[in-house]
């Protein structure tokens, strides 16, 4: 029997406590991520980056480090007109047939809200507030297609996105020092691509984990733990970048466990920027 193509879900419940992983590994060779496009982009201070092709079928995951101590805010979007290809041949993904992520065997999850979304809508990682982008962008100028970061002082971190194949610019709207980015054009790997479990990782910044190799159907044990003020989230995410499913949302210091059942590859990607922990059993 062929194995699922989708990264599926069934009923989620959570529970109290989750065993600690026993034999925990890193996300291992990711990155650099196989049979990718990258592109290496770098600046000081506020500036559009040089715009970059984004051609392949699975997700973009966007790396960034800024080495000052004031607010860092980039955001994703298309390049300035003059800048446009206009022979009418760039081409968008083709978003029908597309896999989803099921619940109860045949409910579709909506995107919840977490960095894959594509709308004019971001969120401060400090406090959970949305932020106003049109504000942000010279009253609209800029259209953001994402927000990639908002932080504040020294950042590394990175964030995934689900955007239409096309070219793009880095947009780094405040910086106060060099910052670096690097943009990961990702395939819709295939089952058996990605790390194993269990998984054990932590950091002090937004991070993406994967692609992970969830396998056949199982139950699959999530454990997040968080010190910090402001709203901390995690999200598991299919093989394209374009469907996620929430599995962890904190207010300040906590942990939270839940207990999913998973199958196929996908991305855990952490949305905060104080120190946690995550492990995958």
């Amino acid at each position: 029997m062929n194995r699922r193509t989708y990264l599926g879900f069934a009923a989620a419940g959570v529970v109290g406590t989750v065993a600690g992983c026993t034999e925990a590994t890193d996300r291992q060779e990711f990155p650099p991520y196989p049979d990718s496009n990258s592109t290496e982009l770098s600046g000081d201070g506020p500036m559009t980056s040089e715009s970059f092709e984004l051609s392949l079928d699975g997700p973009t995951v966007i790396e960034l480090e800024h080495m000052g101590s004031d607010n860092f805010t980039v955001i994703l979007d298309e390049p300035p007109a003059d800048d446009n290809d206009t022979d009418g041949n760039e081409t968008a993904n083709d978003t029908d047939g597309n896999e989803t992520l099921e619940t109860n065997g045949n409910e579709t999850v909506e995107p919840d809200g977490n960095g894959s979304d594509t709308d004019d809508n971001a969120t401060d990682p400090e406090n959970g507030e949305e932020l106003d982008l049109e504000a942000i962008t010279e009253d609209g100028q800029i259209n953001p297609v994402a927000s990639v970061a908002s932080a504040t002082g020294p950042y590394n971190g990175s964030t995934l996105h689900s955007v239409e194949s096309g070219e793009y610019v880095l947009h780094v709207l405040e910086a106060d020092d060099e910052w670096e980015a690097t943009v990961y054009d990702l395939p819709a790997y295939d089952d058996g691509t990605g790390s194993e479990l269990p998984i054990e990782h932590d950091g002090e910044q937004y991070d993406v984990v994967g692609p992970i190799d969830f396998g056949d159907r199982a139950t699959v044990e999530f454990e997040f733990s968080v010190t910090g003020e402001g709203l901390h989230r995690v999200f598991l995410t299919d093989r394209t970048g374009t469907e996620s499913l929430s599995v962890a949302e904190l207010e300040g210091d906590g942990d939270e466990s839940v207990s999913q059942e998973v199958s196929g590859v996908g991305y855990i990607e952490v949305l905060t920027v104080f120190s946690w922990n995550l492990e995958v059993s």
